[in-house]
């Protein structure tokens, strides 16, 4: 254990809530239309790609960078450390599943090919959202406990490290659309103060306009 005060990990919880929310939300768009135009098609599969590409570096960053000091610093809740990681696996197949399925309704789009990329995305979520909660109730607590700050944080910028830098605005517009007013202002604060003061024109813009296209479009 450390000797310094718990961290604030509310940012994991935050993260969390985006990806408990996109899957079941892109499965209910593919459904909606399974045949849509070529734009449509791409512009969705695209989205979930992109999904899936933030959920696994999400997973990556916790392996290197959490999972390891915690079995260092808290060996008695090694049982629990292991069983919890060891679900990033299961998730990895599931995330497998679905980049499958997506590439194969970006091919041939068709209510075949629809149902099978919605099908995969319920089971990530079935997968997905008991992990969460037990990290959530075990996980995060104990990293509070044991990590520093400076180790914390590192695993936030090394996430904001693997998203391109042209889809920055759209990122964190997502993180931030479905938080109440509290956790909109932390996570805001964090940001770079030139950031911070062109917010609606780096981040709530693009992601308005996003969000249009990926609820509303044809």
């Amino acid at each position: 254990m450390t000797d310094n005060p718990p961290v604030d990990v509310r940012e994991m919880r935050i993260v969390h809530e985006t990806f408990r929310r996109m899957f079941d939300q892109a499965a209910g768009l593919v459904r909606a239309n399974p045949t849509p135009s070529p734009g449509r098609v791409t512009f969705l599969a695209d989205h979930i790609d992109f999904g899936l590409m933030m959920l696994h570096h999400h997973h990556e960053n916790e392996d290197e960078l959490m999972y390891p000091i915690l079995v260092e610093r808290a060996p008695e809740e090694r049982e629990a450390i292991d069983r919890i990681e060891h679900q990033h696996r299961e998730v990895s197949g599931a995330i497998d599943a679905v980049s499958s399925a997506c590439s194969a309704w970006r091919s041939a789009p068709g209510p075949d090919t629809a149902e099978a990329l919605a099908s995969a995305m319920e089971n990530v979520n079935g997968v997905l959202q008991p992990h969460l909660d037990e990290e959530e109730s075990v996980i995060v607590p104990l990293a509070a406990r044991v990590m520093t700050e400076k180790e914390w944080k590192l695993l936030g910028e090394r996430s904001r490290e693997s998203i391109p830098k042209d889809r920055m605005g759209m990122a964190f517009g997502m993180l931030l659309d479905p938080l109440d007013e509290d956790d909109r202002r932390y996570m805001k604060a964090e940001l770079p103060l030139p950031v911070r003061l062109l917010f609606p024109v780096l981040i709530q813009r693009p992601w308005n306009g996003y969000k249009e296209r990926l609820l509303h479009g044809t």
